[in-house]
């Protein structure tokens, strides 16, 4: 993928959007233990999923932006 092309980030974008909303839902299960006889309300293990979703997230965009960076030091 060219970083020159318009619009080249949506995808990347597109894939980072999905990626917390299937956190979201894992963390929403987590929360609210369906399967368990006496679920208890735990706000730590939602927070744990989403925050190791932010750090792979950020860790990714990172990566990213040292190519494109990268790609236009060289000549």
């Amino acid at each position: 993928m060219n970083s020159n092309t318009p619009k080249s980030w949506l995808p990347f974008a597109l894939l980072a959007a999905a990626l917390v909303l299937w956190a979201g839902l894992f963390a929403l299960g987590a929360y609210l233990e369906w399967g368990a006889d006496q679920p208890r309300h735990d706000l730590r293990k939602p927070l744990i999923i989403m925050a190791s979703m932010a750090a792979f997230l950020g860790v990714w965009g990172l990566a990213l932006w040292l190519r494109a960076w990268r790609a236009r030091k060289k000549p």
